[in-house]
């Protein structure tokens, strides 16, 4: 295969021998894990409180970056296990989220990983989340309902546009955040989607 010249008279050795990969915009490749169990309202989801910047003190789901020695399935049950200590819970993609400015640091691109549990299983938060904590949330006209068993209690609201019935993350647009970070809320919305 080696000896094969392309259009510059290159072999595949020397064409990666000369590859310049500053050459092209490389963004940021982050994971999400998303916890839920389906509720006669709606769903219950799993949560964690950023202890650190961007979105101190709102919620997330437990995510990081991608190490580079791990594929996105690996590094999202690390993250999980990582911020609430859960694991051993089958995850399967759900999506991937890519639009600009989605995350105020940088270009980053977030491949969201989702499990379906029976039910709560215990969080304990660690690394960078400052609390774990399960939500059970509505939606209706757009509106995200969230309600924690301690009493907390916000919503957050969309301008949902839809492809082919599910929530579109491009064209949807946050109104009001509430306690929300990134667009964690549109992602939820099209988890919604996907359950119901």
């Amino acid at each position: 295969m080696d000896s094969a010249r392309d259009k510059n008279g290159k072999t595949e050795s020397e064409f990666l021998r000369d590859y310049d990969v500053t050459k092209y915009f490389r963004p940021s490749v982050t994971v999400d894990a998303v916890l839920y169990c389906k509720t006669s309202a709606g769903i219950k989801l799993l949560m964690i409180e950023r202890g650190g910047h961007p979105f101190l003190g709102l919620y997330a789901f437990p995510g990081g970056f991608v190490e580079s020695d791990e594929p996105c399935e690996t590094a999202a049950a690390r993250e999980l296990e990582e911020e609430t200590g859960i694991k051993n819970v089958k995850l399967r993609q759900l999506i991937t989220a890519s639009t600009p400015g989605r995350d105020p640091r940088w270009r980053n691109i977030t491949v969201v990983f989702c499990g379906e549990v029976s039910g709560e299983i215990t969080a304990t938060a660690g690394d960078d989340a400052a609390k774990a904590k399960w939500f059970d949330i509505t939606r209706k006209d757009g509106v995200l309902d969230f309600k924690s068993a301690d009493g907390e209690r916000f919503t957050c609201k969309l301008d949902i546009v839809r492809d082919d019935g599910k929530t579109d993350l491009n064209g949807t647009t946050i109104a009001e955040r509430g306690k929300i970070a990134f667009d964690h809320a549109k992602i939820i919305s099209y988890l919604f989607d996907m359950v119901s």
